[in-house]
């Protein structure tokens, strides 16, 4: 999606999702949503509940956090630990981007060594948030990353359960760190800017 340029308070987030330029499995995965609350309360995937509140403008430390979250919910290596535990503390002005930014980059260095499918994609989602204090529009590839690696851990157990559940905790964590009074004002400033 690129940037939202619509006034969405008298849009709907259909019409916004196609006017940002949204793909088309989110805007027919959104389609019965027909008010911002409603989308913001049962939106089942946390990627796209990522990206909508980047495009939003949602405070860029509140979607760390979401992101870091969503991350959390994959089962990372030592290298992965270290870049979300690095930006946890830089969202709470205990850690500098320096920091990690060189963590990232360990992260980067040990990707080759991922030991399997699921650590490799619990490596991209902390990657997404070590990556994403310097470029947020990274971030939402985060919960992205962190159901594919619980997916596939889960491949066995049944991949479509695994998959809805990872999907439904990434969408709850971006609601616990960014609540719909945030959602909701960026909205409003947005329609405000039209």
């Amino acid at each position: 999606m690129k940037a939202n340029t619509t006034n969405t308070t008298n849009t709907t987030p259909q019409e916004w999702l196609r006017s940002a330029g949204a793909q088309g499995d989110v805007i027919d995965g959104l389609a019965r949503f027909g008010d911002w609350a409603t989308l913001y309360r049962e939106c089942p995937r946390g990627d796209w509940l990522l990206a909508i509140a980047e495009r939003l403008g949602v405070d860029h430390v509140a979607l760390v956090r979401a992101a870091i979250a969503c991350a959390r919910i994959a089962d990372g290596d030592e290298e992965a630990t270290a870049v979300l535990d690095a930006a946890a503390r830089w969202t709470e002005d205990r850690g500098e981007a320096s920091e990690v930014a060189e963590a990232t980059r360990a992260l980067e260095a040990a990707a080759s060594r991922a030991v399997d499918p699921a650590s490799e994609a619990a490596g991209r989602a902390a990657l997404a948030v070590g990556l994403g204090i310097d470029d947020r529009g990274v971030l939402p590839s985060a919960p992205a990353a962190a159901a594919e690696s619980v997916m596939v851990a889960s491949i066995d157990c049944g991949l479509e359960l695994a998959m809805r559940w990872a999907h439904d905790k990434c969408a709850s964590a971006v609601r616990s760190a960014v609540p719909w009074s945030t959602f909701d004002a960026c909205i409003a400033r947005i329609g405000s800017q039209s």
